[in-house]
């Protein structure tokens, strides 16, 4: 599992770096506002490598959270193992 989070992590920050550089960088982003279409590869590799980014940040948030209701259930249980012995 952490495995997995480490390359979620470093899949997030390389796809939104990236995504900046050509957003940026190359013209992605005056070439989407100022023409109505089609656009060159620049703006869909921008936009695929975005909705990556976000795929990665929503695989860490969920288990991010899910690491916390583990915990909480965790101690929970150890408390009420606890009250119940007195």
């Amino acid at each position: 599992m952490k495995r997995t989070l480490r390359i979620s992590k470093w899949v997030m920050l390389l796809s939104f770096a990236v995504t900046l550089v050509l957003w940026l960088g190359f013209g992605g982003r005056a070439e989407f506002v100022a023409s109505d279409g089609p656009y060159s590869a620049v703006v869909y590799v921008s936009g695929w490598l975005a909705l990556l980014g976000l795929a990665s940040a929503t695989v860490l948030s969920m288990a991010f959270f899910g690491g916390l209701i583990a915990n909480t259930a965790k101690r929970v249980a150890i408390q009420q193992s606890r009250a119940t012995r007195r």
